[in-house]
């Protein structure tokens, strides 16, 4: 399979998808899996950037919703972005829980 690179814009509406998976992804970890918030925000930044990774070789013409339509940074930057977003929020109200 050959790479392919996303021909896409900074203002298609899978932008914000990306911000939104990549906002709630370490929210998710913490909550659920309850690991430091450091881990939540590598195993998060890992998986987005390698699900850009797997839309660069998998087709979703040919395995539909799992497959994308090449590598994209600016889908990469906008979960980035979100992953950070939710990194300082963890980081401002961590420290008001009780017992934290």
């Amino acid at each position: 399979m050959p790479w392919r690179w996303a021909k896409d814009e900074w203002w298609t509406g899978d932008k914000l998808g990306h911000f939104l998976g990549g906002f709630v992804s370490p929210l998710l970890l913490w909550v659920v899996l309850h690991l430091p918030p450091g881990w939540c925000v590598l195993v998060s930044l890992l998986f987005w950037w390698v699900w850009e990774l797997k839309d660069a070789w998998l087709r979703w013409e040919d395995i539909g919703w799992w497959g994308g339509d090449g590598f994209s940074w600016r889908d990469g930057l906008a979960s980035t972005a979100g992953v950070i977003c939710a990194w300082m929020i963890l980081g401002l109200f961590i420290p008001c829980l009780p017992g934290a």
